[in-house]
């Protein structure tokens, strides 16, 4: 096993696979429409480090519980100081910038240290979908945290199997197994129409996708992959399934999004069963699809992936503005890419290769300025010396200043709770009534009640549809998504009829099917409904905007408000959270309603 013909040979085609790997998932943060299904690039990296450890493993001699140390070791040189060294210098830097991320980084940055930042997200229901909590630029590292979790448990069973599965053909089988255990759980658990994040953080729900890794391991070991044995028609296939799995990963990267349900319902699983057959195919040494992973340009990126993984989230994060998340812009995404290349560079050549090669010891012991007294540094070590004092202050200040509140949800507990006209608004929630006959209705020609349900954004306007609309009910509710609405919509069985309107007002906080926005209009069906677009810098404006729109198309009784067309490009309408609207917008929004509305009386009432 130490003979140099069965030493595991430097695949560079992994490194080129790597490259693309990380640029698709760039390239989904950027919201680079062509790449809305980029986050898929993290699978490939999930099924890559599952093959590479699993081999690594396997390839020891006399692999056994001894070896645990070590590995995990090697683990840690190889994973921790980067990150560390991220996560101290971007806690820095928002407590010295005073960004809004700094709200929710405590927790963030401490769960991260200890690679559980996942499950953090998962029990403090924290949205990898992007609620209007400030966004936190450490938030990629939930994968690391998987893939830690994993290098921690996965070499333990490894080598019970190896001890106790008499027979190891059986192992690939066991392990595939648990893959679609694992696969299996992630579609009970998926529920359309509400936040997948659970599953999506899950390190139960995304085991499959190492696991398949592990799996390819024990059946395509690469230190037994020859050229010289195989056959023409063998090559054939080869550069087949090659260029088949790659294409199929390209249609997937542009074509999927995070939105699809098939995705958690076995299309994750297919992905990666697909990424497999690339990784097949490109370690082995006869295939063109791993001549041209080993492009030089991609293999200098994919040695440089987990750095640049580690940086351009946070750079991507606090260098965007609110108002133009979604809208990427030539320059910015260029300053971006140049800022996220220098400093994952600065980390390969300053951390990650020196660690690797010298170990922590001698990579501390090799800086001069450990090796003599102070008086004795040079000035350049005094300065980086006081640097690093101000960057630990800050660093510490950034910990300990902090909570998961962020400054839009304290403006919006005061407005649930500020007084109205008709008494107090309580539990996040704008519900008023007035006597139907009170006074006239606001288009005595057609709509004798109106109703207004929606989120937040409804809550900005609703003291101008009580102004416009008199009997009108209004019920808004901060966060509020579809499937709520549902759950609500039969308390206003009596709107039900041809005299009414009934606003609708929701997709600020999350995606929605069509069938499940159909399945709300139905509670309506006699009145005529007003369904409002969004206009949100998240990743959903664009499918929730498709699906309102279909469903507007499809119902003689539904009317399309046209928000974001009225809204794009104009910073104005909204807060500095590039959501909630001003004075300008609300006003603007409240007239775009009141337009649609007189529109349908006035063709109502000539037919």
């Amino acid at each position: 096993m130490n003979s140099k013909e069965n030493r595991l040979r430097y695949i560079l085609g992994l490194d080129g696979l790597r490259a693309v790997a990380v640029l698709a998932v760039i390239a989904y943060h950027l919201h680079i429409e062509p790449a809305s299904g980029g986050f898929l690039g993290v699978d490939l990296f999930f099924v890559i480090s599952g093959y590479l450890i699993t081999t690594i493993l396997l390839h020891k001699q006399d692999l056994g519980y001894q070896e645990l140390l070590p590995f995990w070791m090697g683990r840690i040189r190889r994973l921790l100081p980067a990150a560390y060294v991220m996560i101290f210098l971007i806690v820095s830097w928002c407590a010295i910038a005073g960004s809004n991320a700094l709200m929710s980084i405590r927790g963030d940055a401490l769960s991260s240290f200890f690679y559980v930042s996942n499950w953090w997200y998962i029990f403090h229901q924290l949205s990898y979908f992007d609620s209007f909590n400030a966004v936190s630029p450490l938030k990629n590292l939930w994968s690391l945290a998987i893939e830690e979790q994993f290098y921690l448990i996965w070499p333990v069973l490894l080598i019970a199997g190896l001890k106790w599965v008499k027979n190891r053909s059986h192992l690939p089988m066991i392990t595939f197994g648990l893959a679609l255990v694992s696969a299996l759980w992630m579609a009970i658990l998926y529920s359309p129409d509400t936040d997948p994040s659970r599953i999506y953080y899950g390190t139960d729900t995304r085991a499959f996708a190492l696991l398949i890794g592990c799996s390819l391991a024990f059946v395509w070991p690469m230190h037994r992959l020859s050229s010289r044995k195989l056959l023409p028609v063998g090559r054939r296939i080869l550069h087949i399934a090659g260029f088949g799995s790659m294409v199929i990963f390209l249609l997937c990267v542009y074509a999927v999004d995070e939105f699809d349900g098939f995705l958690y319902q076995g299309g994750m699983l297919l992905f990666c069963l697909n990424a497999a057959i690339l990784i097949a195919c490109v370690c082995h040494p006869a295939s063109l699809i791993g001549k041209w992973m080993s492009f030089q340009p991609l293999v200098w990126l994919g040695k440089r992936s987990y750095g640049i993984y580690l940086w351009h989230y946070p750079i991507i994060v606090l260098t965007t503005p609110v108002i133009e998340i979604g809208q990427p812009s030539m320059g910015r995404v260029t300053l971006q890419l140049i800022a996220i290349l220098l400093i994952s560079e600065a980390s390969y050549r300053l951390i990650e290769q020196p660690i690797r090669k010298l170990g922590f010891r001698h990579y501390f012991a090799s800086w001069s300025i450990w090796k003599t007294g102070i008086k004795q540094w040079s000035m350049s070590n005094k300065v980086l010396l006081g640097i690093a004092a101000v960057l630990l202050i800050l660093f510490t200040i950034g910990m300990s200043s902090s909570s998961h509140t962020s400054p839009h949800a304290q403006e919006v507990t005061q407005i649930k709770t500020a007084p109205q006209k008709a008494g107090s608004q309580t539990e996040s929630k704008v519900k008023k009534k007035k006597d139907k006959h009170e006074k006239k209705a606001a288009d005595p020609k057609q709509f004798h009640q109106v109703l207004a349900i929606g989120d937040s954004v409804m809550l900005d306007i609703a003291s101008n549809l009580e102004k416009a609309y008199e009997p009108i009910t209004i019920d808004a509710r901060v966060g509020r998504q579809m499937n709520e609405a549902i759950r609500i919509a039969p308390q206003y069985a009596s709107f039900n009829k041809a005299d009414a309107a009934v606003i609708i007002e929701l997709g600020t906080n999350g995606y929605f099917t069509e069938g499940t926005l159909t399945s709300f209009i139905q509670h309506f069906s006699k009145a005529h409904i007003f369904l409002v677009n969004t206009r949100v810098p998240r990743s959903w404006e664009n499918d929730v905007n498709a699906v309102i729109e279909r469903v507007a198309n499809q119902h003689h009784n539904v009317s399309l408000v046209d928000w974001h067309s009225a809204a794009t490009g104009q910073p104005s309408y909204f807060q500095p959270d590039g959501v909630h609207l001003s004075t300008k917008g609300s006003d603007t929004l409240t007239q775009l309603i009141k337009a649609s509305i007189k529109k349908k009386g006035d063709v109502s009432s000539a037919s």
